[in-house]
């Protein structure tokens, strides 16, 4: 399990729900009331993430064990509809998943904070032994139909493009990476 999980409260809790909130849209938005009528692709998720972080926020708590379950059931048939296979412990706050369809992420892997999925994702090991998946820091842009995959860390700000397959680390914050294998394409070192 995560140590963001381990830490959580009740102030926490409510900062995940806002800062996921944010990264949607507020309540307080006419948006968000319809998207709610008009049950948008945006809803759905929402509802995914919302789940999502109350079954983390109830796993840390002993006595509320049983909402613990409660939320990952909801949280998995609501996955199961929208095609997301993702853990309680995942990703930090600030997830955003712009389309439903095929995001499936290893139970054990290690996403930091505002990751952006675009669909189609699979963050993952290579299928060997030891079984061991990625290491991913803040502000990671993951594009349609990428994978990343293997014991490999990816550092914070990185930008992995559409169809991408990364298997060796990118320790470069802030870089950009395409292709089948992904290489780099953009640096900050080469635009200075």
């Amino acid at each position: 399990m995560m140590d963001h999980l381990k830490q959580k409260d009740k102030w926490t809790l409510r900062e995940y729900a806002y800062v996921d909130g944010i990264t949607y849209l507020s309540m307080f938005s006419k948006n968000y009331w319809v998207d709610r009528w008009l049950k948008t692709e945006q809803y759905w998720i929402r509802k995914f993430v919302v789940n999502l972080r109350k079954e983390e926020y109830y796993t840390s708590i002993k006595p509320y064990k049983l909402l613990k379950y409660y939320y990952q059931r909801k949280k998995n048939i609501w996955g199961s509809r929208l095609g997301f296979f993702i853990h309680a412990g995942n990703f930090g706050s600030g997830l955003k998943i712009y389309h439903y369809g095929s995001v499936i992420v290893h139970p054990k892997a290690k996403i930091g904070k505002n990751c952006t999925l675009h669909g189609n994702c699979c963050i993952g090991s290579k299928g060997g032994f030891p079984d061991i998946p990625p290491q991913i820091g803040d502000n990671v842009d993951i594009g349609q139909g990428a994978q990343i995959l293997g014991d490999i860390t990816i550092a914070d700000g990185v930008k992995i493009g559409a169809g991408a397959i990364v298997t060796k680390s990118v320790l470069e914050p802030g870089v950009t990476v395409v292709g089948i294998p992904a290489r780099v394409i953009n640096s900050k070192t080469v635009n200075k």
